[in-house]
């Protein structure tokens, strides 16, 4: 649950493409994305996409495009994250999956923290079908099953250290004169917010206990829509670099909480409580307009659950924790947009209620978004 890494979700659909900056060491670039995929890349012709890392299509000379990163941050950091990549690649190259795909790989340049894919053409990102009410009840299932079949691969050693940053380990209780100096107005309301509601910080320390005390499984543990790429009749799992043997729920409460954001956003984007309406109404007219936009979306989790529990070993307190962790990523999101405002908005500050409800009461709240042990 570090807040401080999230940003911005990186996906390589066609409203993310950006014009490629100029790469300060060219030549050394060519020469590494050469000796990693035998062909040779035609650098004046790249696109760039959002990320917090460097992310291109690079069209070569004779095979094809290919998909490049550049992993950027903290140089120990960089690395820990590229040994988790490689170590997921290392499992399915002995395990190959039947449900999820993933781009093929070139390999990996540690010195210029680069890791060369075969690029995607006409892929889109999961994240994309939900925006534009694209996104299927059937494959909400399908997606479940393959969440599932990543959790069930085989464990191998996986000595690689954990770094977390200091303001991740203490932010939830106070930020030190550095950390405060250097948030924004949208983030010191928003750590503020969190730091006073001590019901909220026993419950995420109470979701931390329970996730020690679980079965661990192979896990992304980044897990978004926009980590989902559809080419033709394939499902892509992308970016591992947070791989490891860790608590599932962590993924599942990632995928479901994508949904429930989306529903909580379009809640609040189309809300129109009439004028004179006494607060009790107003309260009312509230609920339920985020009922009728929950209807929308607890088939969706239902049916990616029931798939998920088709392949998945499930746990007696999966469900509750994932509804935790379905409710940690609304603050996730709440933190990230925080870095670039100089206030919360209302609609925020509501988001951030839903999210609250679910870290607070996930045994009540599971059952009412999806989570039912009973949904097969």
């Amino acid at each position: 649950m570090n807040a401080t890494e999230q940003v911005a979700p990186a996906t390589r659909s066609s409203g993310r493409v950006i014009q490629a900056a100029p790469l300060e060491s060219p030549d050394e670039f060519v020469r590494a994305v050469a000796a990693l995929s035998g062909a040779e890349p035609l650098v004046a012709d790249m696109q760039g996409y959002v990320g917090r890392n460097d992310n291109w299509r690079v069209p070569t000379a004779d095979a094809g495009d290919l998909f490049v990163k550049r992993l950027r941050g903290d140089r120990r950091q960089v690395q820990a994250r590229m040994s988790r990549l490689l170590a997921y690649q290392d499992v399915i190259a002995a395990h190959p999956q039947r449900e999820a795909a993933t781009p093929r790989f070139h390999g990996a340049d540690r010195e210029q923290s680069l890791l060369v894919f075969d690029h995607l053409p006409e892929s889109r990102a999961a994240s994309d079908l939900l925006a534009g009410d694209e996104f299927t009840v059937e494959l909400a299932h399908r997606l479940g099953r393959v969440l599932a079949e990543i959790h069930r691969l085989p464990k191998i050693p996986l000595d690689i250290e954990e770094i977390v940053e200091g303001k991740a380990l203490t932010a939830f209780y106070a930020l030190s004169s550095d950390d405060y100096a250097n948030c924004s107005g949208g983030e010191v309301e928003a750590w503020a917010m969190l730091q006073h509601d001590r019901e909220l910080v026993r419950a995420l320390e109470r979701l931390r206990d329970m996730t020690a005390d679980a079965p661990t499984a192979a896990t992304h543990c980044d897990i978004r829509l926009d980590q989902f790429l559809l080419a033709g009749d394939d499902v892509h799992v992308i970016d591992w670099e947070e791989f490891r043997y860790s608590d599932p729920a962590r993924d599942v409460g990632g995928f479901v909480g994508e949904f429930l954001h989306h529903c909580a956003a379009r809640m609040f984007a189309e809300l129109d409580v009439e004028a004179g309406l006494s607060p009790g109404a107003a309260h009312d007219a509230i609920l339920a307009h985020g009922e009728r936009q929950l209807e929308k979306i607890q088939g969706h989790i239902a049916r990616f659950w029931a798939g998920y529990r088709e392949l998945a070993e499930i746990d007696d307190g999966l469900a509750v924790r994932a509804t935790g962790y379905a409710g940690w990523h609304f603050f996730d999101r709440l933190l990230a947009g925080a870095v670039h405002g100089a206030k919360l908005t209302a609609a925020e500050r509501g988001m951030a209620g839903i999210g609250r409800n679910a870290l607070t009461h996930p045994e009540r709240f599971a059952p009412s978004i999806g989570l039912d042990r009973g949904v097969i």
